[in-house]
């Protein structure tokens, strides 16, 4: 899913399961936890406020359990404007039955590294 990222093609949220919850950075507008079509909702949103999206991820480590640690590079326009915003963000993804089950987006890594339970 992340290679479609780094092309700007985002299609694959369509196919997240109905019982998937995002949780957002405290940090981002409509901050928060949302399910099922809500998540596919905000998530698209954050998309189409920009243009020329992308997300590359850039580190992928395996953690205990069923998660894993995503180092991600954000990039994009917002709509509207020609500056470039850039961003690195960390998410922990928890994948069940071969399914994105949960993602949790930080701002910073050690807060990412410690919800993932690993140490620096």
């Amino acid at each position: 899913m992340y290679e479609q990222f780094a092309r700007g093609d985002f299609s694959g949220w369509a196919d997240l399961p109905d019982d998937f919850e995002y949780v957002t950075s405290p940090n981002v507008p409509d901050a928060g936890s949302y399910r099922g079509e809500a998540a596919r909702r905000w998530l698209r949103g954050w998309v189409e406020s920009f243009e020329g999206h992308t997300i590359e991820a850039t580190e992928i480590l395996d953690a205990p359990g069923d998660k894993v640690l995503v180092a991600v590079f954000q990039r994009g326009h917002p709509r509207g404007s020609q500056t470039t915003l850039e961003g690195r963000w960390w998410q922990v993804v928890t994948v069940r039955g071969g399914e994105l089950a949960r993602a949790e987006t930080f701002l910073e890594r050690a807060q990412a590294l410690e919800a993932a339970g690993l140490r620096e």
